[in-house]
């Protein structure tokens, strides 16, 4: 299947959610679970590498849910991709089941959190933690390039003021030497 098998229910103003699960029952049941936790989705689904990769590439979420293990394909190659094509998107494993070392190295990886899928109480308040954290990091990468911005128009214009003012005491020198050889008197007080 080359990118084409994705499953997509889509709702207006939802929440845009990438599902990366190989078992439909278990996808059904995350689903509905969401849908009755509130949440208004807009659904992708996907079971592939490949489908993965193309929904990555071919559209912006929200959020992804991954299972832990696929057919040839784990959530550790999933968060490595979206690492690399949407970094910023809060990425969740969900899991029949995961030890602690495994989900405790997704996590310093990069993953939000892992929810295993008996326990999927959890699943609602760590996606509302995620796309809160998201929030934040964005707000706070917004204000960080915009402090960049603002340090770089600041050196330019030092840059620029400095420039002219070392400018001002070359010309001034020049027209004092020019002066004391035409035997005048110096206009300009040089303070250096």
């Amino acid at each position: 299947m080359e990118g084409n098998s994705m499953e997509t229910i889509k709702t207006e103003g939802a929440l845009n959610v990438l599902s990366l699960e190989d078992s439909m029952p278990d996808f059904e049941i995350i689903r509905n679970h969401l849908i009755n936790a509130g949440f208004n989705l807009n659904f992708s689904h996907v079971d592939t590498e490949n489908d993965f990769s193309f929904a990555l590439r071919s559209n912006r979420f929200d959020i992804i849910i991954a299972d832990f293990s696929l057919p040839g394909f784990n959530a550790f190659a999933a968060l490595k991709l979206c690492k690399a094509i949407c970094p910023m998107t809060p990425f969740i494993c969900v899991s029949g089941s995961i030890g602690e070392e495994t989900a405790i190295e997704l996590i310093k990886q990069g993953a939000v959190d892992y929810i295993l899928k008996d326990r999927l109480g959890r699943l609602s308040s760590a996606i509302k933690r995620a796309l809160d954290e998201a929030k934040e990091k964005e707000i706070r990468l917004k204000a960080e390039k915009e402090l960049l911005a603002k340090m770089d128009e600041l050196q330019r214009f030092h840059d620029l003021t400095v420039g002219r003012e070392l400018k001002m005491i070359e010309l001034k020198k020049e027209i004092n030497e020019l002066l004391k050889e035409l035997g005048r008197k110096e206009k300009f007080k040089i303070v250096e």
